[in-house]
């Protein structure tokens, strides 16, 4: 009895000591929950931070690209401030039977077949910046220079001429530095085209469908036409101005035959700059690109710029309206220009012509006070309906010149009025080479002259590349 009272007093006794331990120890226990709780959320903090940190360098990694995509235009304005230069060439050869006369008496032409490297031209561009730019061609005509015996058929009787040229000639084109100063407005300067007409805009191979350069602006103007002076070129919309000052023609070496084109002076070291000339140009569009049509108009006196001056008092103006167009509509391309000229004092000028010494003698009959040519030409390319790999065109073309469309004194002569019409084909096995081939009729005005007809076959290539 004792013993168990005496173990339930102690069982009492140690109760309050069994309740403080277990409060305690619960306390305990929620004291170490909260602290893992906490350390729980500290670490649950940590993986969010970590997280945040590796998607913000995998997102900079994957925008890196489009960075560097946006940065594309940067690098390109960057590389156009560093110096770049670029080699270009364009070459022709020809093949060509002809009925040719023998002199300009001569009536009854004989069939001749004729091969000709007719030009290779080569061509720099090196482009110092933005906004600097300087080019220089050079062209080889019919295959370099040396000493060679020429006939020319077309002097008064015919007859043999000794020239340092090997049938040809080594012509600097083009030397010319170029300076934009913004879209709308650039300036060239040295020697540049004159852009009369579309011989100075469409000179390659492939940008005339004929097998060659239309013989009607070289019966007029100088083709390919090049002199030293500036060119002012004003931009609006898609309107384009050019406004030049250059050296004039030399009246010495106007001719009945091609009227103002023998003027160039190509013949000296030096070219005389006393009768300066204006040329204006307007253009619609680009006809280069095919989408373009404009008007020029060329005015210059020329008596001051002959290495004679005693020979000739008046001015000798010459005047120049040009107008020309190139379409292209699908397959279809569309090309033509037509040129008239006045020139004045033609009288006085063929008498000094005939009477000033120490020229090479020239068909010193009058000279026209007007003159005229033309061209057109049209292609279709037949490449998508006959499933071809590569372009095929056929085309027809037109040509008309007459450089004594009027006389100041007595009465034209006719054999030069020439209507010439042409048909043939054009293929571009790449976008370097072409062949072409044509045949053709020329019309002469003058009665006693038979028509005649003529074939021709021509290889020409084009290419660029950036050195």
């Amino acid at each position: 009895m004792n013993k168990a009272v005496l173990s339930l007093a102690v069982s009492l006794a140690l109760t309050p000591l069994y309740s403080v331990a277990n409060d305690d120890m619960q306390a305990q226990l929620e004291k170490l929950q909260q602290q893992l709780l906490e350390q729980q959320k500290a670490i649950d903090y940590l993986k969010s931070q970590l997280e945040a940190k590796n998607t913000q360098q995998v997102a900079v990694q994957q925008k890196a690209p489009v960075v560097t995509e946006q940065a594309a235009p940067v690098a390109t304005v960057a590389s156009k401030k560093e110096s770049k230069l670029t080699f270009k060439s364009y070459g022709t050869l020809l093949y060509k039977s002809d009925e040719v006369f023998a002199n300009v008496q001569d009536t009854s032409p004989e069939r001749r077949a004729t091969t000709d490297l007719e030009r290779v031209v080569t061509e720099f561009e090196y482009e110092i910046d933005d906004k600097w730019k300087v080019e220089f061609e050079l062209e080889y005509e019919h295959g370099g220079t040396g000493t060679t015996l020429e006939y020319d058929g077309f002097e008064e009787f015919g007859e043999f001429e000794s020239e340092v040229e090997a049938g040809g000639e080594v012509i600097v084109e083009k030397l010319q530095l170029e300076y934009e100063y913004n879209p709308n407005f650039t300036v060239k300067f040295g020697h540049i085209y004159v852009p009369v007409g579309l011989g100075t805009d469409l000179n390659k191979p492939d940008q005339y469908f004929t097998t060659t350069r239309h013989w009607g602006e070289a019966t007029m103007i100088p083709q390919v036409w090049h002199e030293t002076g500036v060119n002012l070129i004003s931009r609006w919309s898609d309107f384009t101005l050019q406004t030049l000052v250059t050296t004039g023609l030399n009246s010495e070496y106007f001719r009945s035959t091609n009227w103002v084109a023998g003027g160039a002076q190509q013949r000296f070291e030096e070219n005389t700059a006393d009768d300066l000339a204006l040329t204006l140009r307007l253009d619609y569009g680009n006809v280069k690109d095919g989408k373009g049509f404009g008007v020029s108009y060329y005015t210059a006196n020329t008596s001051d710029n002959r290495r004679n001056q005693g020979k000739l008092d008046e001015d000798g103006n010459v005047s120049i309206l040009g107008l020309h167009g190139a379409w292209t509509l699908d397959d279809l391309v569309f090309r033509g220009q037509y040129l008239y000229g006045e020139l004045e004092d033609s009288v006085a000028i063929t008498a000094a012509n005939k009477t000033t010494p120490g020229l090479r003698p020239g068909s010193f009959a009058q000279l026209g006070s007007k003159a005229e040519s033309a061209f057109v030409e049209a292609a279709y390319n037949m490449q998508g309906l006959f499933d071809l790999s590569s372009p095929l065109y056929v085309f027809t073309s037109f040509d008309y010149a007459n450089p004594m469309l009027e006389v100041a004194s007595g009465a034209a002569i006719h054999r030069y009025d020439i209507r010439e019409l042409n048909f043939g084909l054009n293929y571009l096995p790449n976008k370097n080479l072409i062949l072409k081939l044509q045949g053709g009729q020329r019309y002469y005005a003058q009665d006693d002259i038979d028509d005649t007809t003529h074939f021709s076959a021509s290889l020409g290539y084009k290419f660029s590349t950036e050195l």
